[in-house]
């Protein structure tokens, strides 16, 4: 192999860690870090601006299959908490074909804007929405679409602008 010189590092199985840093490293798919990468994977979504009344719709596609483990919101207003006038967040998986109906998220106020068991809206800031309790209700298959709502009860006291829905999956 000509000049190669051994510096005395042992490795063993790299993991990919929070906060690791990769500087001109090539990954290939025989690698534990290769692996380690595809054990989990995002969709992010932005949406129109939620009106103060009706409900604004997101489809996202699921890449893989896999299950959902998180499911996050962010917009960049603020949004009172009121049990007169609030939002419900909802995630509906269509299935590929449109024509699925399974409910990802639990259907109780944590996922509201209520002032009575939900959340008020923080501008610019991320706010985890609560999944269904059932396991199976929260697996996807690739190229499911899944139908992510805010859905605005009575009027809205202002319009919550680049809203961005975030679900995070791990593979199956």
């Amino acid at each position: 192999m000509g000049n190669t010189k051994s510096i005395g590092v042992a490795f063993s199985d790299p993991e990919l860690v929070a906060g690791t840093t990769i500087t001109g490293a090539v990954i290939d798919s025989t690698s534990k870090i290769a692996s380690n990468i595809a054990s989990g994977f995002s969709e992010m979504q932005q949406g129109a601006t939620i009106a103060t009344t009706g409900n604004s719709d997101v489809y996202i596609v699921a890449d893989a299959a896999g299950v959902l483990t998180g499911a996050r919101f962010s917009g960049t207003d603020a949004l009172a908490a009121s049990d007169t006038n609030y939002i419900t967040f909802s995630i509906t998986n269509l299935n590929n074909n449109g024509s699925g109906s399974t409910v990802m998220l639990a259907a109780t106020d944590a996922n509201t804007t209520k002032t009575t068991g939900g959340t008020a809206l923080t501008a610019n800031a991320a706010r985890s929405l609560t999944l269904n309790g059932t396991a199976a209700n929260l697996v996807v298959a690739a190229g499911d679409r899944l139908r992510v709502r805010a859905a605005a009860t009575g009027t809205l006291a202002n319009t919550v602008t680049f809203p961005v829905y975030n679900l995070i999956f791990s593979v199956a």
